[in-house]
């Protein structure tokens, strides 16, 4: 029987570092990690944050801003925490970006890094890379 429904999303599911030995009641911005490197989420909808046994609800709860997680308000000491990623698009992931083809290109590796656009109205946009 063929499925029914909306098509599942391509990718890998990533447990992120755990946070909670730096939980002290006062701070609310904490580095997203996978084994040490930095995370980069495109969208805070693709995070399952669990903070002292309560799901978090994404922008209401907890914001993404490049590698970091913004909790509303400080975690308690000794609250436990963890964090999945539930979809990921590096089913065949970019690994480094040559820019130029001539005598003077340059090969960029991608992996944990970041770096900014402008557009036409010179507004700053950031690009983070992540390779999961």
């Amino acid at each position: 029987m063929a499925y029914i429904g909306r098509q599942q999303s391509p990718g890998s599911f990533i447990k992120l570092d755990d946070l909670s030995s730096q939980f002290n009641n006062s701070t609310t911005q904490f580095s997203l990690k996978v084994g040490g490197t930095p995370f980069f989420a495109g969208n805070p909808y693709t995070l399952l944050v669990s903070l002292g046994g309560v799901i978090q609800e994404a922008i209401t709860a907890f914001t993404i801003v490049d590698d970091k997680i913004n909790f509303a308000s400080a975690p308690v000491s000794g609250a436990n925490f963890f964090c999945v990623v539930l979809a990921t698009t590096n089913v065949n992931p970019l690994s480094t970006l040559t820019i130029g083809a001539r005598a003077g290109a340059h090969t960029m590796d991608l992996h944990g890094r970041s770096m900014t656009v402008a557009d036409r109205s010179g507004t700053v946009h950031p690009i983070a890379f992540n390779l999961a």
